[in-house]
């Protein structure tokens, strides 16, 4: 699912609609915190056409960028690696993001990367 980083609040598309066609986006912390911004872009548009609609209950999260793209650069680690123990894939990408490590600690994500390696169906995991 595409997200959007606008000063450190991340949208996430709810619906995409209308003529021209816009979408619509959502906080991502709307259900967690229940934050009710919006916000729309044209489906041709960037970053730069993001208008904000309703504004947010929460402050920003100036690591949400690198939150992302750790989590990301760990599932494709782990489904390229099958091998090598998620601790250490944890530990070697923590020391790349280590603002997202700090928020994202290893007892909170494993869970999560041994899910991971075993729907990439890797023997012994399951």
């Amino acid at each position: 699912m595409p997200r959007y980083i606008v000063d450190g609040f991340v949208f996430h598309v709810n619906i995409m609609k209308g003529k021209p066609p816009m979408m619509y986006l959502r906080c991502l912390e709307y259900k967690r915190l229940g934050c009710h911004a919006r916000a729309i872009i044209p489906c041709d548009g960037n970053i730069q056409d993001i208008k904000v609609k309703k504004n947010h209950n929460h402050p920003p999260d100036y690591t949400a960028e690198e939150k992302i793209v750790f989590l990301r650069e760990l599932k494709e680690v782990l489904m390229c690696n099958p091998l090598i123990s998620i601790k250490d894939v944890y530990q070697s990408l923590s020391e790349t993001y280590p603002n997202a490590s700090r928020e994202i600690p290893f007892n909170l994500i494993r869970h999560k990367m041994n899910r991971w390696r075993r729907n990439v169906g890797v023997p012994g995991t399951q």
